[in-house]
């Protein structure tokens, strides 16, 4: 299974038949990518803060390997509540190399691609978890379309991301312009490689946010 991610700071994707092959696109991202990491963090780490929000959990994803599904699978063990996959109504392509193209073209057209959910009952949340793959530095543009449609105002957002090196990339900063009006708490990221052995590691995370969970 080809891995979902292809970050800003990957200079290379997995080819069919095993070998990589440059992409020109990512020397072009080189140059953003040292400004991106010298942006500082614009999350709180507090846990009084979460646990200020109460129990009232929302986990939104968005998957195409299977990588990021399975860390909001983690979380929700931990913490409960309700869990959301997000998808456009048009599905992306199964194949690596094809989705990697699409995936960049809706960003350099600032695209907001139909969605195929609406979110019901937000009064009765308190925080919501925010996944997804690093797509080309960012989050994948499917989640412009809902958190312009629904920014969250009130809520405890907290992201977390799957990748393969770039970690957030950008995508905090634009998660903090998509829902201004929210309380962002620090995120967990982890290379897509490494889902499969992040438990511990999404332990000590919630733990530290004050979000430990009854399992």
């Amino acid at each position: 299974m080809k891995n979902e991610n292809f970050g800003l700071f990957e200079p290379l994707f997995p080819g069919k038949d095993g070998n990589s092959t440059s992409r020109r696109a990512f020397l072009k991202a080189i140059a953003l990518g040292a400004a991106v990491a010298a942006v500082p963090s614009v999350f709180s780490s507090s846990a009084v803060a979460a646990q200020a929000e109460g129990g009232n959990v929302l986990i939104i994803y968005f998957s195409h390997s299977g990588n990021t599904r399975r860390l909001a699978g983690y979380i929700h063990e931990r913490t409960g509540g309700r869990m959301v996959e997000l998808k456009r109504v048009r599905p992306y392509p199964e194949d690596y190399d094809a989705v990697v193209d699409e995936a960049k073209k809706e960003q350099e057209a600032d695209a907001r691609p139909e969605i195929s959910i609406t979110l019901s009952d937000l009064d009765q949340v308190d925080t919501v978890f925010i996944g997804y793959p690093n797509w080309w530095g960012t989050l994948p543009m499917p989640f412009f379309t809902l958190l312009e449609r629904y920014p969250l105002a009130g809520k405890t957002v907290i992201p977390f991301c799957t990748h393969e090196g770039s970690r957030f990339g950008r995508s905090e900063r634009d998660l903090r312009r998509l829902c201004p009006q929210a309380r962002l708490l620090k995120g967990f990221e982890v290379r897509g490689s490494r889902v499969s052995g992040a438990e511990k590691a999404v332990d000590e995370w919630l733990t530290g946010l004050g979000l430990t969970a009854a399992r």
